[in-house]
């Protein structure tokens, strides 16, 4: 039964399951030498508004304390712990840390949307490894093996890799801007076939004459002062947010407008290419050789990725996992825009929506945004285990 805003009750029944399941949890955890740790609810809101994506900031809860600070709930428990770490080690120079952890996150759900707004995340971070693809097969296997521990046995497990997407980009001709969005856009599959469309030579978007005008006034300005223009006037406008993103951030999506309105479209011949890469759904394996077959084709060198995946995969059956029955899909992504390579998810496939069950991936240039000296290396999962218990209970 929810309560209001989508908070759920936790009746002594649905507490002692829950805690059962998270002592086995915890157990697996534990014996991988991972150390729990308990970071804050609370933490200021300008690190999840810079750091998780649009799809966090859009429902976060957010407010002032007394002293005019302004405080979110923490949406994810990923952020929290990172910053816990930095705190505790400054200089990261400590060698790999090992951090477990169980507790509530919280995220607006819009009405009619069959999804709890608190929720409860066991999971695992492994950071400062870098021996990236052992680091990636641990944190897999180790999701698997806390999934079946606590007494699931069919799930199935999807993989994607930013990174191999990412090094196809870097080796097309495209404008560094252009670039930058497509991997920024990777998030959200509609927009990103949007912003295809848009660039490609023969689907241009039409635009309204004001618009143009409007966009054509601010290629005439150099970068900086059309930056500063569009934000005094945004903010002589009295429109300090939208959708979660202030003044600045408005701006610079006005200025990627100008200047994809002057840039020359995408050829054919690369747009084809990206969707072809796009669509690349099978097994690992079976996705590697197409991957393979489609690069080779076009003269596009992405052999190191394909390495590392492939490297991955190996590690992962040493560790007992039938990675033939995984599912890749070239185009899976995470909500949470600060992934910057492997991602993948546990689902229980007659849950519909609450099928999710568990998922992760690396992030490795978060904690220097968060205010280490130098990128770390670093990868977690996070298992819904609320969503968990009711597969196990509907597996029974």
């Amino acid at each position: 039964m929810m309560t209001l805003a989508g908070m759920p009750d936790y009746d002594t029944g649905t507490l002692q399951r829950l805690h059962a399941q998270d002592r086995e949890i915890a157990a697996v955890f534990a014996r991988h030498g991972y150390g729990f740790v308990e970071p804050p609810i609370l933490e200021p809101a300008e690190i999840f508004l810079e750091q998780s994506g649009e799809d966090i900031r859009q429902r976060m809860y957010l407010f002032n304390d007394p002293a005019g600070n302004e405080l979110c709930l923490r949406p994810d428990l990923t952020i929290p712990t990172c910053r816990m770490f930095l705190r505790q080690n400054p200089d990261a120079g400590n060698g790999p840390a090992r951090l477990c952890y169980n507790g509530p996150a919280f995220r607006f759900q819009p009405q009619g949307r069959d999804r709890p707004c608190q929720f409860l995340q066991a999971g695992v971070e492994f950071l400062g490894d870098p021996d990236l693809p052992a680091a990636d097969a641990e944190v897999l296997a180790l999701t698997v093996e806390a999934v079946q521990a606590a007494g699931l046995a069919q799930f199935e497990v999807q993989l994607g890799d930013l990174g191999l997407f990412f090094a196809l980009l870097d080796q097309l001709a495209l404008p560094p801007r252009w670039r930058d969005r497509l991997k920024h856009q990777f998030w959200r599959p509609k927009e990103l076939r949007g912003l295809l469309s848009r660039m490609s030579d023969d689907q241009g978007e039409t635009i309204n004459p004001g618009r143009a005008a409007f966009l054509e006034a601010l290629r005439s300005l150099d970068g900086v002062k059309a930056r500063l223009a569009l934000e005094e006037v945004l903010a002589m406008s009295g429109i300090l947010t939208a959708g979660g993103r202030d003044s600045r951030e408005i701006a610079e999506r006005f200025l990627d407008q100008a200047e994809e309105a002057q840039a020359q479209g995408l050829s054919k011949e690369i747009a084809d290419l990206i969707d072809a890469f796009l669509r690349i759904a099978g097994s690992p394996q079976d996705a590697l050789v197409e991957i393979n077959s489609l690069t080779l084709a076009a003269g596009i060198d992405v052999r190191g990725a394909e390495g590392s995946f492939e490297q991955r995969l190996e590690l992962l059956e040493k560790r007992g996992l039938a990675t033939g029955k995984f599912q890749y899909v070239a185009q899976f992504g995470r909500t949470l825009e600060y992934y910057t390579g492997f991602v993948f998810d546990l689902r229980a496939p007659d849950m519909g929506e609450h099928g999710l069950i568990a998922g992760g991936g690396r992030y490795d240039a978060l904690l220097r945004r968060l205010g280490a000296g130098r990128d770390i290396a670093a990868i977690g999962s996070a298992i819904r285990t609320e969503w968990l218990l009711a597969a196990c209970e509907a597996a029974k």
